[in-house]
């Protein structure tokens, strides 16, 4: 659909999409406002996303509009296919309906399906093996940036394959390819904070990870390499760390910093951000600012900064039904510069832990060119049960 609307109209259909209920952000760690300080105990890797483990798919039966008991299948051929249990797997699809539009510029809408296989095989003495696979009728790379080109996915993309070992409840260690640590989950990797430090849905380099946790903390150093699907002379090499802490000792008030250093035959990026996770019954906030360095190695060497800034403020007005509130900032030095704001509204709703309903609206303003940008958008997400 194409059409030309006034700015004004164009902001009142984004608001209206916006109340029937749309949403990317499906899988935010919004637990934190319940005393769940990290990924750790719900899903299989301690970085997060991915498959719940069996106590993960406890709670999101129990905190689904359902309110039902997790109960595994007894099927035999289910067993069978999952190795009696070692092998844990679904198929994920989610399908989003978009309009957006821009000042002076027709409103666009667009469906994108993406299909998902999911797996963790369990092969014994602490070791497991782990992949993502996707299919979508069309790619959402991060914007295309001279100094920093986007991967380009085909209609059939390898997001992750990792070999895990973990030794005892405290230490796992990883290798593979897969995103990068993070500090805070944006499911949204169109946003700032994720699409302009590398973190999109195909950043995905080969790397080592190690996760080292307890009560109160959380360090995660890794190494990354290209993952060979980076444009020519893109592809990173370098390193980093996060490393969180639980301020109050209550598990709801993580406060971290982010490191990362990488280098390719083109450009240095350097970056050091703070992030915190904040949970205060049934409302919490999420926050991040990172500072990127970039040099180019081309004959000007230009050197530029980048600050990227994020915050979120969620409600669960019911276990099973979040409100968000989401602002950002985007600002890039000379020679190319950038002066964004966004502010978008949220809302999911888990009706059974395989089906999921959202609806999200944004605006976004250049406050160097004085342009709008409006967009809404319908989410639906179901998976297989496991």
């Amino acid at each position: 659909m194409t059409g030309r609307l006034r700015p004004g109209r164009r902001f009142a259909l984004a608001a209206a999409l916006a109340a029937m209920g749309s949403v990317q952000a499906l899988a935010l760690p919004t637990m934190i406002r319940l005393g769940y300080p990290n990924c750790v105990s719900c899903h299989y890797a301690p970085q997060g996303g991915g498959l719940l483990n069996q106590y993960g798919r406890g709670i999101d039966e129990a905190q689904s509009r359902r309110a039902g008991e997790y109960k595994p299948t007894e099927n035999l051929l289910v067993r069978t296919l999952s190795w009696d249990g070692r092998i844990t797997q679904d198929f994920r699809v989610v399908a989003q309906e978009q309009l957006s539009g821009a000042t002076g510029q027709p409103v666009i809408g667009k469906l994108r399906t993406r299909f998902m296989y999911r797996n963790v095989t369990e092969l014994g003495r602490g070791f497991r093996f782990s992949g993502t696979a996707y299919g979508e009728n069309e790619s959402v790379p991060r914007p295309f940036k001279s100094y920093e080109p986007p991967v380009t996915p085909g209609n059939v993309y390898l997001a992750s394959a990792m070999v895990q070992y973990r030794r005892g409840d405290r230490f796992e260690i990883a290798a593979g390819r897969d995103q990068l640590p993070y500090g805070i989950f944006v499911s949204d990797q169109t946003s700032f904070v994720r699409s302009r430090n590398r973190q999109g849905y195909y950043d995905t380099p080969t790397q080592v990870k190690m996760f080292v946790w307890d009560k109160r903390y959380q360090v995660s150093p890794f190494f990354f390499a290209p993952s060979g699907e980076e444009k020519s002379g893109f592809g990173e090499r370098g390193g980093g760390t996060l490393a969180e802490f639980d301020l109050l000792g209550n598990h709801k008030t993580i406060v971290g910093v982010s490191l990362l250093r990488g280098s390719s035959q083109k450009a240095d990026r350097g970056l050091a951000g703070v992030y915190t996770r904040l949970g205060f019954g049934r409302w919490g906030i999420f926050a991040e600012h990172d500072v990127t360095d970039r040099t180019l190695r081309e004959a000007s060497r230009a050197t530029f900064r980048q600050h990227a800034s994020y915050a979120q403020v969620f409600w669960a007005a019911r276990e099973w039904f979040v409100i968000s509130l989401v602002g950002e900032r985007l600002t890039v030095e000379a020679p190319f510069r950038e002066k964004l704001a966004a502010g978008k509204v949220e809302v999911a709703a888990r009706l059974t832990s395989q089906v999921s309903l959202g609806a999200s609206t944004r605006v976004q303003r250049n406050a160097l060119t004085g342009q709008w940008g409006l967009s809404a958008a319908l989410q639906l997400a179901m998976k297989t049960p496991n």
